[in-house]
């Protein structure tokens, strides 16, 4: 506990410089300071922020599979389910990570 209050007060003492800066109209350095805060914050969430892709990748409309669930591979059991948010861009189209509820088997399968 003693690190993340050693954190918050680094970001504290951070929000208060770059409220200096903006009433003295430093813009370029208050935009360093924001983007340094805004790191130091995701560190201490735990999360990393979304990548800054150009305006072609943000526009791309990654498809969902028709049936997101398919007959397993290794049991043959109809439990082999799509796992949303995890389509990636392939060569050849677009690939989903299933995941079968009834042995645990996952695979990269492509997205029909």
């Amino acid at each position: 506990m003693s690190d993340i209050t050693a954190r918050t007060k680094s970001l504290r003492d951070g929000i208060e410089e770059l409220a200096a800066l903006a009433a003295k109209d430093q813009v370029d350095a208050a935009r360093r300071l924001v983007a340094t805060l805004n790191a130091t914050l995701d560190q201490l969430t735990g999360e990393t922020p979304a990548p800054q892709g150009s305006a072609e990748q943000k526009t791309k409309r990654i498809p969902t599979p028709r049936d997101p669930v398919e007959k397993c591979p290794r049991c043959t059991l109809r439990s082999f389910t799509f796992q949303k948010g995890t389509a990636r861009e392939t060569e050849g189209g677009f690939e989903g990570l299933y995941h079968c509820t009834s042995c645990g088997h996952e695979d990269w399968r492509e997205i029909r």
